[in-house]
């Protein structure tokens, strides 16, 4: 649970970047809330990192589009085990959850490592 000043120093992101990064939806304050969470640290300080290189926040808008085109695919294959009512659907359903995030991940790193070239990758 972080405030809007403390996300600011431990990102180490200026008011106007954080802005940005709320208006291109990269980083929200929790549902109902005035305070940021974990995620939002994380990708703030990647973003900070990012930022090194000229990278803006206008510029993710394609990784926030592919985010929310997976989460669309993970919520299709587990929402007939959400609707379930029995409490093991509900465990094996936050286990598919995190299996298929840590897969779209492992796949989103290779594919951009493999479309970069050898000459670019190491």
């Amino acid at each position: 649970r972080l405030s809007r000043s403390e996300l600011l120093d431990a990102a180490g992101l200026d008011e106007q970047q954080l802005e940005q990064l709320e208006q291109y939806g990269l980083v929200a304050t929790r549902t109902g809330g005035t305070h940021y969470d974990g995620d939002a640290l994380v990708v703030a300080k990647t973003v900070a990192e990012m930022a090194r290189f000229g990278i803006e926040a206008r510029h993710l808008r394609p990784f926030k589009a592919a985010a929310d085109r997976e989460i669309g695919l993970v919520e299709q294959v587990v929402t007939p085990l959400v609707r379930q009512r029995n409490p093991e659907a509900k465990a094996h359903a936050d286990e598919v959850v995190r299996e298929l995030a840590s897969l779209s991940v492992k796949l989103h790193a290779t594919l951009v490592r493999s479309g970069l070239g050898p000459g670019l990758r190491r």
